[in-house]
């Protein structure tokens, strides 16, 4: 055991108190060892760890979600542009005498437009199939080790809001 050598003075809560007496009650505890504890856990490098791996966590879900939403951007983005191009292209102009011709004209279109769309994000450098690839086939670096899945199950959602409140 260590030799408590230094004497501090400080106020504490009546509920701080209580749990200090009851602790130190039992054999072989003293309020100056549990204090020299909990001194020594609150300036120990594992809380600080165990912060840091809380933080690691959330980033790691953050980065996922921004990748699902790049991709999703990037999907939008060829519709779009894609769209625009069948608008101002392709698109027959009809007087207005030519409702009906201008209806079935329109669903053919839209077909079209549905078939190159999937063309296109195909074979492209931005195409479906690399994307699907990448969401399910996953580097191995982008998932956890076993030791931080335990560091992570060992935390209490009490732990992960004492932190960051």
């Amino acid at each position: 055991m260590e030799k408590l050598t230094h004497r501090v003075r400080g106020r504490i809560t009546e509920d701080n108190w209580r749990a200090l007496k009851s602790a130190a009650s039992r054999k072989g505890k003293s309020r100056d060892r549990l204090i020299n504890a909990a001194l020594s856990c609150y300036f120990s490098f594992e809380r600080d760890d165990m912060r840091d791996a809380r933080i690691i966590l959330r980033l790691d879900i953050l980065t996922r979600h921004l990748h699902r939403v790049h991709r999703d951007t990037h999907v939008l983005t060829e519709m779009q542009a894609l769209l625009s191009h069948y608008f101002f292209t392709f698109a027959p102009q009809y007087g207005d005498k030519d409702q009906e011709v201008r209806a079935a004209q329109g669903v053919s279109l839209l077909n079209e437009y549905i078939d190159e769309l999937g063309e296109r994000m195909k074979g492209g450098p931005k195409s479906i199939k690399k994307i699907l690839d990448k969401t399910i086939t996953v580097p191995e670096e982008e998932f956890f080790t076993s030791e931080e899945l335990e560091n992570f199950a060992a935390l209490s959602p009490k732990d992960i809001g004492d932190n960051f409140g």
